[in-house]
């Protein structure tokens, strides 16, 4: 009988021993899941070396801010990547992207933004597949550079994203010729936030990176060639400007698109316009020996085209902690961008006011509780 107390006791102490233990980890757990939470919104692959600390590059202090910056575009571009490598798409670092990696084996360190750039089939490709891609990552979103809401714009309300920013009309006359109105994608980062200015925070609201695209450009040798590409540059001025288009057709100015369509084109919405020319840049795109944005040979003051050799094949070049590709004989590249690229030139950066960790959607909310 003895024996059979003692072994109850002992039962009994070792259950009340496994409660405290349980209640240990039920507690410790409970800790856990709350700093989980707490650091959700930091979990990210690091892309960067040293991304806590600041360091001096080039003369140029690079603080751990930016170097998180420079690690959230990073992580977008690998997004990007993952979906070309999959459909086959080929793309290239360009701009100050291409320099830094050929230059500085990263970031230029004084630049805030990626720029990679495609050939029309391929962007129009990448197009078709993305949101596909994108379902299942809330993470990141696709901005076209048709998706905003114009105060003047007439689409129909029920096929208005709310979400979309708005750009008055006093806006779009101010900055006539800068973004949004470049024909271009973004790939953004929901988690972020970012603007450029206090005139144009209501429209760049979240960290991306920038898709741009290669259509033909002068000089042609077919005549048709030449004809297709002025007609894209009317359907552009259309697009972006058509209250100065409408006055020219007012006036009988020489154009080479009917006066009916082009009528036709200014009643559209400025998202339907967008797409128009989209597509009929990508039904007359043909393999010429130059390339350039169409913005370049537009509205930018600049006028800046490559030779499309230069792109015929790909090689690898380090940036920061990853590998990214870059046009073969990137050397001319560069040289037709920056001249002497090798030269070094400190500019400003884009993003003046930005955050890793708040989502813009937070941010503009308690931003407009205040007005």
């Amino acid at each position: 009988m003895e024996e059979e107390i003692i072994s109850v006791d002992m039962i009994a102490q070792q259950n009340k021993l496994l409660q405290e233990q349980n209640e240990l980890l039920r507690e410790r757990n409970k800790l856990l899941r709350q700093a989980a939470s707490i650091n959700q919104k930091y979990d990210r692959e690091i892309f960067v070396e040293n991304i806590d600390h600041d360091e001096m590059r080039e003369g140029f202090l690079v603080t751990s801010h930016r170097k998180k910056l420079w690690n959230v575009e990073i992580g977008l571009l690998q997004e990007f990547a993952r979906i070309c490598k999959k459909h086959d798409i080929r793309w290239y670092a360009i701009g100050g992207t291409l320099l830094g990696a050929a230059r500085h084996k990263g970031f230029i360190p004084w630049d805030d933004d990626v720029d990679v750039i495609m050939f029309r089939p391929d962007y129009e490709k990448f197009k078709s597949v993305v949101e596909e891609e994108l379902k299942y990552n809330p993470n990141y979103s696709m901005w076209y550079w048709y998706n905003h809401r114009l105060e003047s714009d007439t689409e129909a309300a029920q096929h208005v994203n709310t979400d979309l920013p708005l750009i008055s009309k006093a806006y779009s006359e101010r900055y006539f010729g800068l973004l949004p109105f470049f024909p271009m994608l973004r790939l953004i980062d929901e988690r972020t936030t970012c603007f450029i200015s206090e005139a144009r925070k209501d429209i760049f609201y979240a960290i991306w990176i920038d898709i741009f695209c290669f259509d033909p450009c002068p000089p042609f040798e077919d005549d048709t060639a030449q004809k297709n590409f002025d007609i894209a540059k009317e359907l552009f001025y259309a697009t972006i400007a058509p209250d100065k288009v409408r006055q020219a057709v007012h006036n009988k100015e020489s154009f080479l698109t009917p006066y009916d369509t082009v009528l036709s084109f200014l009643n559209l919405p400025y998202k339907m316009r967008a797409q128009q020319l989209d597509r009929f840049l990508a039904k007359n795109y043909f393999e010429s020996p130059y390339v350039s944005e169409l913005a370049y040979q537009t509205i930018r003051q600049r006028k800046r085209a490559y030779r499309a050799k230069s792109f015929k094949d790909v090689v690898y070049l380090p940036f920061e902690t990853i590998e990214i590709p870059a046009p073969a004989d990137y050397d001319a590249v560069l040289t037709d961008d920056f001249g002497d690229w090798h030269k070094m030139i400190m500019t400003d950066g884009h993003l003046n006011t930005y955050s890793v960790d708040i989502p813009y959607k937070e941010y503009f909310a308690q931003l407009q509780s205040k007005k």
